[in-house]
């Protein structure tokens, strides 16, 4: 069945709420009818759903991508994503292309990943692993994996930088990325304007934030005692890609 692209937005927003929630805690989502207006209260919380009707929910039940549980006599119903409506989804993150291209909504203008990809072929395929994990149907599992991925992408990357550079005090060890990237703004600093050190610096900044974040992801949240999300990967995925491409382009 051919969805019309108002359904399928509001079925990738289903996708992406229930991913929010780990899958031992989702609950059914909850349609509220009334007079002036439908809503839809998700197992992630309070989302904003993009504008719909009632109908459409039908729709995709009929096209067998939502399963109902429950009808209410006001209108309501509940229901949840089956596995079909995850699968449809997938599908459509892998039509749109490469893993890169899959995320660039999330990212804009930020990614340019044929010049990067030419450039840090290993960091952008560590990354690319990543994205692809992300949009899979068995992502909840992989979070982890996701996290390992992000973390040999952003090393990949500054090891590139490096051998690229010969930054004099950078650090032989792949793992202190941090370290070895103020070591190369150091080396650069009187070739660029101000406004392009402060940026870097800031970025340095926001790198290290990053690796904490992929720490978590890789370690599967346990020091912190959180279990991760699909909200979780997605994040690093994005992050990590923002920090590249902008040092990148920088210098």
């Amino acid at each position: 069945m051919e969805l019309e692209p108002e359904q399928e937005d509001l079925l990738d927003a289903l996708v992406e709420d229930a991913r929010s929630v780990p899958r031992s805690d989702r609950e059914d989502f909850v349609l509220i009818s009334k007079e002036e207006a439908a809503f839809i209260h998700g197992p992630g919380g309070n989302r904003e759903f993009p504008a719909f009707q009632p109908s459409d929910l039908h729709v995709l039940h009929n096209a067998g991508l939502i399963g109902v549980t429950r009808y209410t006599k006001s209108g309501g119903l509940t229901f949840y994503v089956a596995p079909e409506g995850f699968a449809h989804y997938e599908e459509r993150k892998r039509q749109a292309g490469d893993p890169a291209q899959q995320v660039e909504k999330e990212i804009a203008k930020y990614l340019e990943a044929s010049p990067f990809r030419a450039v840090y072929p290993a960091a952008y395929a560590k990354w690319a692993e990543a994205a692809e994990l992300l949009w899979g149907s068995d992502s909840e599992r992989q979070l982890t994996t996701i996290g390992h991925l992000t973390r040999e992408a952003v090393q990949e990357f500054a090891t590139a930088l490096i051998e690229r550079h010969q930054p004099p005090g950078a650090p032989p060890e792949p793992i202190k990325t941090v370290a070895r990237l103020r070591a190369l703004i150091e080396q650069q600093r009187s070739a660029l304007g101000k406004g392009q050190v402060a940026a870097l610096d800031a970025l340095v900044v926001y790198w290290g934030t990053v690796s904490d974040l992929i720490q978590r992801q890789e370690h599967g949240g346990k020091k912190e005692g959180e279990a991760l999300r699909w909200e979780d990967g997605r994040r690093v995925v994005f992050m990590t890609a923002v920090a590249m491409f902008e040092i990148a382009h920088a210098l």
